[in-house]
């Protein structure tokens, strides 16, 4: 028998396959697909799953589609909520509960490298937390993600930022000037933020979220880590003993 994994964000239902050899992910699922649910539901049908283990930030209409697919899983559905304390992980919210499960899970994956650490993911949200090697969380950002920024910008001043800019130092084009700037606003919170929690010491910064892929070029240090979510939640219920 095998188990479902349900990452369920602001754009997306990823889902993943658990079994006793390992696990391997499931395609992802475009919540601005009006089929998504009926999708996610024929690949919960295409395996006899003996649990479902749901970790979720859905908000409004989304959240409103997880509960509809939610009611026809037949399957005992365990949510996954952030804690104060988990393993190694110590949560710097005075309300873990106020910390998204997404980041909560993230940092869970990442405190047993034992190292001192920053989470960053690009998604609808920017998010950025800095974990010390003793495993203690030591706060984190959110700011708009990049491609939401381009989004609202467009929205805001019609046939303005039609078309794809390309980022540089300065521009001398519009488009150029936009893509310039959020460039600039993103690697410089990210460089704020790494020099002032660790004073220069060498840290491990990894990088995830469904936006993640064209900003590595520009972290060269930086390591990828799509699955984090994911490893998040396997370690959970590992520590959970569920």
């Amino acid at each position: 028998m095998a188990d479902c994994l349900i990452d369920s964000g602001n754009s997306r239902i990823k889902m993943a396959r658990r079994e006793s050899a390992g696990w391997h992910p499931l395609p992802a699922l475009d919540y601005d697909d009006p089929h998504a649910v009926d999708q996610a539901l024929d690949l919960l049908a295409d395996a006899e799953y003996e649990r479902v283990y749901l970790a979720t930030v859905s908000k409004g209409w989304r959240a409103e589609r997880l509960d509809h697919l939610l009611s026809h899983i037949r399957q005992p559905v365990t949510r996954i909520e952030s804690c104060a304390e988990m393993g190694r992980l110590r949560i710097a919210y005075a309300q873990p509960r106020q910390l998204g499960v997404d980041r909560f899970l993230g940092l869970l994956a990442a405190c047993d490298a034992m190292t001192d650490c920053a989470v960053l993911s690009f998604g609808t949200a920017l998010t950025l937390d800095v974990l010390a090697a003793d495993g203690q969380h030591r706060g984190g950002l959110i700011a708009p993600g990049p491609d939401f920024q381009w989004q609202r910008m467009r929205d805001h001043f019609p046939g303005l930022f039609e078309g794809e800019g390309e980022a540089g130092f300065l521009a001398d084009n519009t488009l150029d000037a936009l893509a310039s700037g959020i460039q600039h606003q993103t690697l410089g919170m990210i460089d704020r933020v790494l020099a002032g929690a660790f004073t220069g010491r060498p840290v491990k910064l990894l990088v995830t979220g469904g936006g993640a892929e064209p900003w590595l070029k520009h972290l060269p240090t930086a390591e990828a880590a799509p699955d984090l979510i994911f490893n998040g939640m396997l370690r959970y219920i590992e520590l959970s003993g569920l």
